[in-house]
């Protein structure tokens, strides 16, 4: 009987560390740490102005009214372009970092956020609050590394999936850039 409960004990101590030594990893930890300090800069920076709301009300056939709410927080940075005639005007560069997005269809509330590399404008973490084929409420969390998906927490996602999110990631940067009038590259 002492075996047996060392045994057990034994395996139950393997699996634990299993566990933990799954749940690290470093591409992860530093997107999560990147996003903790995003959401702590926005809450800091409030009344800095680094944020851009749009609304938007529409109607969707057969569900009902719907508002749609984006929000963008930036930076800013000051830079010079470098012309062809060697002057060198000033200019400010907002880079996007952290996108939020919730609206409704019907009775159904769906959020989305989105982290990018302030430097590289990368993607590099979204999540999605969805409801599957079954009406079933679902959240996935996507994390990005190199362009790609690393890592998926939730249901998983295809490859169209993933085009589809990072074109969408993609749309509203551009969108981003255009309103706010950053300097195109």
């Amino acid at each position: 009987m002492k075996f047996f409960r060392i045994l057990l004990l034994m395996g139950c101590a393997i699996v634990a560390f299993a566990a933990v030594a799954q749940e690290y990893d470093p591409v992860i930890a530093s997107i999560d740490e990147a996003r903790q300090q995003a959401k702590e800069s926005i809450k800091k920076n409030k009344s800095m102005g680094n944020e851009m709301v749009t609304t938007v009300n529409y109607t969707v056939r057969g569900q009902g009214k719907t508002t749609k709410t984006v929000r963008f927080y930036f930076n800013t940075a000051q830079g010079t372009y470098f012309m062809p005639d060697d002057s060198d005007p000033h200019f400010f560069y907002h880079p996007l970092y952290y996108v939020t997005s919730s609206y409704n269809i019907g009775k159904k509330k769906y959020n989305e956020e989105y982290l990018f590399d302030s430097y590289s404008q990368r993607l590099m973490y979204l999540m999605t609050q969805d409801y599957d084929a079954n009406g079933k409420f679902i959240e996935r969390k996507i994390y990005f590394h190199e362009g790609s998906v690393y890592f998926v927490q939730g249901p998983p996602i295809d490859d169209f999936m993933e085009a589809v999110y990072l074109m969408q990631a993609n749309e509203l940067k551009i969108a981003f850039d255009n309103i706010i009038g950053n300097p195109k590259e």
